[in-house]
């Protein structure tokens, strides 16, 4: 496979990652086999340190939207860079901007900047005829009880903003729903830098969907979409979603021309060039597969392994290769040249699992898991001396995340797979100690 890579010479990238590029190590190995340097736009301290890159810019904590895309293109400017390049959700539409300022044409930041709010991606949804549940979207607790009055319990309380399904709960009366907003509201408080500063609606109220829930990567490369795979997920029956037991491959693989003529519709809707895609799907009490959200950026932490080991198809090579081609029509032609394209048999079974603990974490790795050979890898979220809380006390606060893969021989081998996870989550060596329980009179009297 070629590693040519701009037709001005330069194998030089901005990454623009304000946080979670540890979370990314395999898409920034992607980048490093590829031959380019890579200077790092970031927030996290810890970064100067790190030898994979080039340079490190630290990004001032202040700067949002236009005046973050403004600086991250002059620091690529200095830098003789031509090409911004992010998988940060948070940093997809500043990323966008930074590369028009640097002339760019492909980007284009408004959907990018739908892709990041959840009412924004329901309007959207309904003005191209795209099948998403009933919604409405609410500025705070006062108006989303206003709002309850067109709906019928149960149903969906989620942020307009954020991931891993942080802070979705359902709600099946008042009493629910009241406490449900008000977990939102704070959210938005603690995670403020996630929400669109653009609009005053941070939550959503959504009809539920009871079937099962799956999630669609691709990549779209001068404007077409390409499948990369469709993960399972465990069905979660409220009244919070924790997600857990990501899986490959997908266990329907007959549903996927209905998924991705909707992917398809989003892409056209949408007006993007170059982009990573994900979508995550439900399907209604019918069986018909409505959108639950979307993004131009593609499943995060270990799933773009998992996808590759599983698929063959490289999204994130391919996405680089397209944005840094840029508008190079021969170079954009010549994308998809001698790549692996999407296997049509799977190549393996994966599973995610993530390391839910309660208490204080004393101690966090791999442990006797490492030594299976079906282990693959594992992210440690927490470091020692975190509280680790369940929800809705605390959202997504995992102690870690395992990869794990097995031969794929049938369907049969997903449940196996996850069965695998399973026992080697019991293996890792994570050590907490528990809470404390407090007496309900002691509680009483704070």
């Amino acid at each position: 496979m070629s590693n040519k890579i701009h037709s001005n010479g330069s194998n030089k990238i901005l990454l623009i990652m304000r946080n979670t590029y540890a979370w990314h190590r395999e898409h920034i190995e992607t980048l490093e086999r590829m031959g380019l340097e890579i200077h790092l736009a970031t927030g996290v301290k810890q970064a100067a340190a790190d030898g994979r890159f080039a340079s490190v810019i630290p990004v001032p904590e202040e700067l949002e939207g236009e005046s973050m895309a403004a600086f991250c293109a002059d620091e690529a400017r200095k830098l003789g860079i031509a090409t911004a390049i992010t998988f940060y959700d948070s940093d997809i539409a500043v990323t966008s901007r930074a590369n028009q300022l640097l002339g760019h044409t492909w980007p284009r930041p408004l959907a990018d900047a739908i892709s990041r709010d959840k009412k924004l991606q329901r309007t959207f949804l309904t003005e191209h005829a795209l099948p998403a549940p009933q919604f409405a979207g609410v500025t705070g607790v006062e108006a989303g009880l206003k709002a309850a009055e067109d709906f019928a319990y149960p149903f969906i309380v989620k942020p307009s903003a954020l991931a891993a399904s942080i802070g979705v709960s359902l709600v099946r009366d008042r009493d629910e729903l009241e406490r449900a907003l008000t977990d939102v509201a704070r959210l938005a408080e603690e995670w403020g830098g996630y929400f669109p500063s653009d609009g005053p609606e941070i939550a959503l109220i959504e009809e539920f969907l009871p079937g099962k829930e799956v999630t669609l990567d691709g990549v779209v490369v001068s404007g077409e979409f390409h499948l990369v795979g469709v993960t399972n997920k465990m069905q979660m029956p409220g009244p919070y979603f924790e997600e857990d037991f990501y899986t490959l491959p997908f266990r329907t693989p007959e549903e996927e021309p209905e998924l991705v003529a909707v992917a398809e519709g989003i892409v056209a809707g949408l007006g993007v060039e170059h982009c990573l895609f994900n979508a995550e799907f439900r399907q209604d009490a019918q069986g018909r597969y409505r959108v639950v959200e979307f993004a131009t950026r593609m499943s995060g932490g270990q799933n773009y392994r998992n996808l590759r080991e599983v698929h063959g198809i490289d999204a994130v090579r391919l996405y680089a290769k397209a944005v840094l081609a840029g508008d190079d029509a021969d170079q954009r032609a010549a994308v998809l040249d001698g790549e692996v394209r999407r296997a049509a048999t799977p190549r393996a079974a994966t599973c995610i699992k993530f390391a839910y603990r309660t208490g204080t974490l004393v101690r966090n790795n791999p442990g006797d898991a490492y030594h299976s050979p079906y282990f693959r890898s594992y992210i440690p979220a927490s470091k020692p001396g975190d509280r680790l809380r369940r929800a809705p006390e605390g959202w997504y606060e995992i102690a870690g995340s395992l990869a794990v893969a097995a031969p794929y021989r049938g369907v049969e081998d997903v449940d196996r797979v996850e069965r695998i996870a399973a026992e080697l989550d019991e293996q890792l060596d994570v050590v907490m100690v528990p809470p404390v329980a407090v007496p309900p009179a002691v509680r009483g009297a704070a």
